[in-house]
C-alpha cells in the first residue's frame, strides 16, 4: 500500500505534465502573432501611373509559389496549391497527391493558361508537389534538379518537357533570364527528407518521398527588373556574390542567425525590397484566412529583426492571388 501511495504523487505528476504539454502545443495552434504587423506591411495597390506603364508583375500564392510576369510571358516559381490538410496527417507520413482540379481552379482564377517555364527550388512536398501538373496545365517545361525531374515524370510529364538545370548557368526563358543558385535548405530540420528521388515518383505518395534534391536560390531577371527568390532560409557563403535582384522573395521558415542569412541573400544581391514567403501554415486551404505556421516561424520576430538590422530595406507583404506590380516603382 505504501508503495502506491508514493506512486501516486508521481503519476498526478506526469499526468498534469501532459495536460500541460497539451495546452501548450494548443496554445501554439490558436494563439499566432504576427497577422498585425503582415497587415501594416501590405503591398501598395497600383498606382495609375503604374497601371498604364510596361512593368513586371507578381502574384504570390502562399508558401514559396510566385508568379512573375510581364503581362506577355510568365514564369511560376515553387507552384503549390493542393496544401494536403492536417498537421497529423504530415507528422504520421501518410500518402498524399495533387488536386488537379483545385489547381486549375486557382490558375484560372489568376488567368494563367500559359507559362514559359515552372521552376522549383528543391523538391519538398510544398514547393514541387504540384509542379507537375502545373506544367502539364499550362505546356511549360519544368525546370529543377533530377528529382524534380523524377516528380515531374510521376505526373506524366514526358521528358522533352524537363530540364535538369546545371546551377549557375544562365537561361533564356522567352524575355527572362533564369539562373539556378546553388543554396542550402533552412538548418533546423537538417533539410529533411535529404538525398534524392530515384524514380518516377507516381502520386499517392508519401509526405517524406519528396526529397529535397538539392535547393537552389533561384534568379529571375528580366528587362523590366530582376528578381530573387530564395526560398528556404539556408545559404551557402559567397553564392550569391556579384549577382544583382532589386526585390527579393525571402523564406523565413525555420531561419537562423537574421544577421548572416541577410548577410547572404538581400545584401548580397543588393535588394532594397523584401517580401517575406514560407511563413502561412500550409496545411490550411489557401482560400481561407492565412495563419503563420505554428512551429519554427516567429514572424513578429521577422518584422522587428528587419527594422531593427535592416532599416533601409522595404518589407512588403502580399496575400494569396492579388497581383501587384514590381517594376516600374513609384
Amino acid at each position: 500500500m505504501t508503495s502506491k501511495k508514493k506512486r501516486r504523487p508521481i503519476l498526478r505528476f506526469f499526468v498534469l505534465l501532459l495536460v500541460l504539454i497539451g495546452a501548450l502545443i494548443a496554445g501554439a495552434f490558436h494563439y499566432r502573432p504576427g497577422m498585425e504587423q503582415v497587415a501594416a506591411h501590405r503591398y501598395p495597390d497600383p498606382t495609375p501611373k503604374q497601371l498604364v506603364a510596361p512593368a513586371l508583375y507578381a502574384t504570390w500564392f502562399g508558401t514559396t509559389a510566385v508568379l512573375i510576369s510581364d503581362g506577355e510571358h510568365a514564369v511560376m516559381v515553387d507552384p503549390f496549391f493542393t496544401r494536403p490538410p492536417g498537421f497529423i496527417k504530415m507528422l504520421s507520413n501518410q500518402p498524399i497527391e495533387p488536386d488537379e482540379a483545385l489547381i486549375k481552379r486557382w490558375l484560372d482564377g489568376a488567368g494563367i493558361k500559359k507559362l514559359d517555364a515552372v521552376l522549383v527550388s528543391h523538391s519538398h512536398y510544398d514547393h514541387a508537389m504540384d509542379a507537375g501538373i502545373v506544367a502539364k496545365l499550362t505546356g511549360a517545361p519544368l525546370f529543377g534538379s533530377t528529382s524534380t525531374a523524377f516528380i515531374g515524370r510521376g505526373n506524366g510529364l514526358p521528358v522533352t518537357q524537363l530540364r535538369v538545370v546545371k546551377p549557375g548557368e544562365d537561361m533564356k526563358v522567352g524575355p527572362f533570364t533564369i539562373t539556378f543558385i546553388r543554396s542550402k535548405h533552412a538548418g533546423a530540420t537538417g533539410g529533411n527528407p535529404t538525398g534524392d528521388i530515384q524514380e518516377a515518383l507516381t502520386p499517392p505518395a508519401r509526405y517524406l518521398d519528396y526529397k529535397q534534391g538539392g535547393t537552389y536560390a533561384i534568379l529571375i531577371q528580366h528587362p523590366r527588373g530582376s528578381v530573387l527568390h530564395h526560398g528556404s532560409a539556408g545559404t551557402l557563403d559567397g553564392e550569391l556574390a556579384g549577382r544583382k535582384a532589386d526585390v527579393t522573395f525571402l523564406g523565413i521558415a525555420i531561419r537562423g542567425d537574421m544577421e548572416s542569412y541577410l548577410h547572404e541573400t538581400v545584401d548580397a544581391v543588393g535588394s532594397t525590397r523584401v517580401i517575406p514567403t514560407h511563413w502561412d501554415d500550409f496545411t490550411l486551404p489557401l482560400d481561407e484566412p492565412l495563419k503563420p505556421f505554428p512551429v519554427g516561424i516567429r514572424l513578429e520576430a521577422f518584422f522587428a529583426d528587419m527594422a531593427k538590422l535592416r532599416p533601409n530595406v522595404k518589407v512588403e507583404t502580399l496575400e494569396p492571388g492579388r497581383r501587384v506590380v514590381l517594376f516600374p516603382k513609384e
